[in-house]
């Protein structure tokens, strides 16, 4: 009793364990301490076993009998033993009896015809207070028959008879309310209100009015509700989840956060408090905090429609974090488990394409094609892809897929400027031209478009016409990239002290954009200001470590400085990520001349020419270094080959 008293359970199960094995029959007071203790299964268990340890030494009466094999779920035995009663018995009380040991049997239309045989005694006897009790119950338990079945209407019907009956019947009313809410009826909230006026304590009912503010918008109202909810039953993991949701709605993260937190440490299997905490932490920005509950979300027996909102939200936030290869995954899961869902087929061919994994890109397009023949999207992105392959034949396949969303809508200005990129890289300028012009006309205000038709101007030689468009696409948007597509265009005009200025806003508007420091530090080269130079092909690699270009110039730069192991570095780290480039091994020969190493300079140069063979400057500077090792037959013949190749040159 000690253990029991101070709710230390374990211990007090113990205890009357030990009592039992001392005598049996403590078995009854073993099961009364369990029922109260919520232990229920085991209570089940105990309550069978002393019903069956005093058969012939109790005398219990049938229904007694019934009521112990209704509790303990034996619910076939007690429906025989409420059956032969009702033979000799035919009371409405019996019948009802019957009718719930039918109901918890899932038996619900028998049960039915049960309460409707106990409401036409009821109709047929005296009505006193105790039948009229026991009719309002029979209309209530016929209503939730009907509710299991889905006759809404009719479960209605009967609840409003059973509060009219007896208009203190707070049960009655609560599910009618609920009744009303599935019947779209408005007045729900007045049922809900009733019940909790009969049943102050009535805590489902306080969690009903919370769904039903919740739904019509009025959180702060469904929040009150879930203060009284858990006022009454403060372990109500339930009642902690409304409240946290409320409060996401009700922009109120961090309060939000807590409470689901509340929820969390009462239920660590809740998917979805850590659903919705995940959703809180994304609000406030806390992606790491957010990506972690979406985690335990997945690891967790959720459901296939949280699985797939969890795996949706988290591949976004790692989209954010610019994370591809993991948003890809979160994608693909997802796009597998919903088959039929073209953006999520679309954001998978997204990924792979970030990825650099073009051919999987192509597949996953292809597929939101099928599942949506007029995507525009789906062609668009695929024919960028196709782009990507490199080769004539995919570009041309890239060029029909742009056609074909053009043939969809004519006016959808992203496949027009794609199909104007595709077209200069074909080489066809004035087509490309044209149809970044159409472009143009149908959005005046597409700065893509202008930038666009101001690269293929440029291309085409109009570098004025190139400037305006440029200016043009500034003037809608200022970007980054189109001031430092303006420095081109000054560098091709031959301004470079413009073309500086305007990498330099570039790099103030963006200061991660890797190209306007390239281009900034190529003036600085180009004036012989290395150190400048270093520091800004330095900056573009922080932000672009792949930029082969930038790292070739800095090694050049480091070797006029003297600096040689910083080049040597460099030139080594672009020969292994480039083996097929001529011109490193050109630019590293240079380098060993100047370091006297003219072996390996002789042995870069072949190299090159392996690559690139009717390169005349490639064979003069190879004559020049197999004159230093004294090759001097091999000098004369490089020599005589940079000669033929230039004079053709010239012919030609």
């Amino acid at each position: 009793m000690f253990y029991y008293e101070n709710e230390n359970w374990i211990a007090a199960e113990e205890d009357f364990t030990a009592l039992l094995n001392i005598d049996p029959q403590n078995s009854q007071a073993r099961g009364q301490y369990l029922l109260r203790m919520k232990w229920y299964d085991l209570a089940k268990f105990t309550i069978y076993q002393v019903a069956e340890m005093t058969k012939g030494l109790i005398e219990l009466s049938p229904i007694q009998q019934a009521l112990i094999y209704s509790f303990c779920e034996k619910h076939d035995k007690a429906i025989q033993v409420l059956d032969g009663i009702t033979l000799n018995k035919a009371e409405v009380t019996m019948y009802a009896l019957l009718a719930k040991a039918q109901m918890k049997a899932k038996r619900n239309k028998e049960a039915m015809r049960m309460f409707k045989k106990a409401l036409d005694i009821f109709s047929h006897s005296a009505k006193g207070r105790n039948a009229v009790a026991a009719s309002s119950d029979c209309l209530y338990h016929l209503g939730l028959c009907y509710m299991e079945e889905g006759n809404l209407q009719l479960a209605f019907d009967s609840f409003t008879k059973a509060v009219k009956a007896d208009p203190d019947f707070a049960e009655g009313f609560y599910q009618r309310g609920l009744c009303k809410v599935k019947l779209h009826k408005d007045s729900s909230i007045l049922d809900f209100n009733r019940a909790i006026t009969l049943d102050p304590k009535h805590y489902q009912a306080y969690l009903s009015r919370v769904a039903y503010y919740g739904l019509k918008g009025r959180y702060s109202k469904a929040i009150l509700s879930c203060n009284e909810a858990i006022k009454i039953y403060p372990q109500s993991v339930r009642a902690y989840v409304y409240r946290g949701v409320l409060k996401y709605y009700n922009k109120t993260y961090k309060l939000a956060i807590t409470d689901l937190t509340t929820a969390i440490n009462m239920d660590k299997n809740c998917y979805i408090a850590f659903y919705n905490r995940a959703l809180c932490y994304t609000k406030i920005n806390e992606l790491q905090m957010a990506l972690t509950d979406y985690g335990i979300v997945l690891l967790l027996d959720a459901g296939e429609t949280v699985m797939l909102n969890a795996c949706i939200n988290r591949g976004l936030i790692y989209t954010e974090l610019e994370q591809f290869s993991f948003a890809l995954e979160d994608f693909k899961q997802a796009a597998l488990m919903s088959k039929t869902n073209v953006s999520l087929c679309q954001a998978t061919a997204m990924c792979y394409h970030r990825n650099k994994e073009f051919e999987e890109a192509v597949n996953f397009f292809t597929w939101a094609v099928k599942i949506d023949p007029c995507f525009l999207d789906a062609y668009i992105g695929r024919g960028n892809s196709y782009m990507e392959y490199g080769h004539d034949e995919a570009i041309k396949q890239a060029q029909k897929d742009f056609l074909k969303a053009l043939h969809f809508n004519p006016v959808y200005t992203k496949a027009r400027i794609c199909l104007g990129y595709n077209l200069q890289a074909q080489g066809k300028f004035q087509k490309a031209w044209n149809h970044f012009t159409i472009a143009i006309e149908v959005d005046p205000k597409s700065y893509l478009a202008y930038e666009g038709r101001a690269v293929v101007s440029l291309q085409m030689g109009d570098n004025f016409a190139a400037f305006q468009d440029i200016n043009a696409a500034i003037k809608i948007n200022t970007r980054a990239e189109f001031l430092t597509n303006r420095g081109v265009i000054h560098e091709f005009m031959g301004q470079q002290q413009n073309a500086m200025r305007d990498y330099q806003a570039a790099i103030s508007l963006n200061p991660t954009y890797s190209l306007a420091y390239f281009n900034a530090g190529n003036i600085y080269f180009h004036h012989r200001q290395f150190s400048q130079a270093i520091d800004y092909f330095s900056k573009a690699l922080k932000f672009d470590p792949e930029n082969e270009c930038a790292t070739m110039n800095r090694a050049i730069a480091n070797a006029v400085l003297k600096r040689y192991e910083e080049a040597k570095e460099d030139f080594a780290y672009v020969v292994e990520s480039c083996p097929f480039w001529a011109a490193v091994y050109f630019n590293r020969a240079s380098f060993y001349c100047c370091l006297k190493q003219y072996e390996l300079a002789e042995e870069d140069l072949s190299k090159a020419l392996s690559l690139k063979p009717n390169d005349a400057l490639v064979y003069n500077l190879r004559a020049e270094v197999r004159g230093k090792i004294g090759l001097i037959d091999e000098a004369v013949a490089d020599y005589n080959q940079a000669l033929y190749l230039q004079e053709h040159a010239s012919v030609v």
